[in-house]
């Protein structure tokens, strides 16, 4: 299968050009695994408090399976379909890739949303209901989450619950300050709401204590590298930060004439891994 293609391209730009930090589910899947011929399974998962989640099972490429799964938590819009293409890539370099929507996105159950807000704590439970399922089904395989802007406050949020379910966290656009995210949008005239007491997202983030892995753009004027890196300060020697050149969520761009999409990405992904 080629997944490196124009169309990869084309896909990942339309949706990174989507507005951060606004909430906006899509219902509708624009892709499945079935559009690029991958072999995955549906899982259907329910949450402690009833909703049914929707979720993809990607599986590894047997020539060189790691016997590692990445959760992917995405960011604010869309659903997990916009994530085919990456899911493939990853898939395809040998990752079981889970991927599954929140509440009130693609095919999960409804729930309302109002979309001024940065997160919802529901989506947390929504988590930890995946890891629960997924770390019951495979057991003998390292499990991390792969969180990317909104996905990384869901990871944090959930961090408590589940930290003894999972053995590492990537995060792309890592939310380390809400607080600091309202007040830049204040500035630009848009008002974005919290879910809840701030300082409970800070204690949560910063009782993170499994290896983790930040990559952070240049250029992000809101997940800045600054932040990203003064929270590895904080969580010390299991925490890295990488920084590369580009905008907000751009990471699968890095070097595409070279290494193809996603080829810098994964290549941070695997050194990371081979020391946890």
């Amino acid at each position: 299968m080629k997944l490196y293609t124009v169309a990869i391209f084309l896909v990942f730009i339309s949706f990174s050009l989507e507005q951060v930090h606004a909430i906006n589910p899509d219902r509708e899947y624009i892709l499945n695994p079935d559009s690029v011929g991958w072999n995955y399974e549906q899982l259907l998962i329910k949450t402690m408090d009833g909703y049914q989640l929707n979720s993809w099972i990607y599986e590894a490429n047997k020539k060189n399976d790691k016997d590692t799964v990445l959760i992917l938590a995405y960011p604010d819009a869309g659903n997990m379909s916009y994530f085919v293409y990456h899911s493939a890539v990853l898939a395809d370099a040998g990752f079981t890739v889970v991927t599954f929507d929140y509440r009130g996105f693609g095919e999960s159950d409804d729930f309302e949303i109002q979309r001024e807000y940065l997160y919802y704590t529901e989506f947390a439970l929504d988590l930890e209901a995946v890891v629960d399922s997924i770390s019951l089904k495979f057991q003998n395989k390292k499990i991390g989450i792969l969180g990317m802007s909104m996905g990384t406050t869901i990871a944090s949020r959930a961090y408590p619950e589940i930290k003894n379910q999972i053995d590492f966290i990537i995060g792309e656009g890592f939310v380390t300050d809400p607080p600091a995210i309202v007040n830049y949008y204040k500035g630009k005239g848009k008002s974005i709401l919290l879910p809840e007491d701030p300082e409970l997202y800070l204690e949560s983030v910063q009782s993170i204590a499994c290896p983790m892995l930040i990559l952070t753009a240049s250029n992000d004027e809101v997940t800045t590298a600054s932040a990203s890196f003064r929270l590895q300060k904080i969580l010390g020697a299991t925490c890295q930060s990488t920084i590369y050149e580009g905008q907000h969520l751009t990471g699968f761009q890095v070097d595409y004439d070279d290494k193809g999409f996603g080829g810098w990405y994964i290549e941070q992904l695997e050194n990371f891994l081979e020391n946890v």
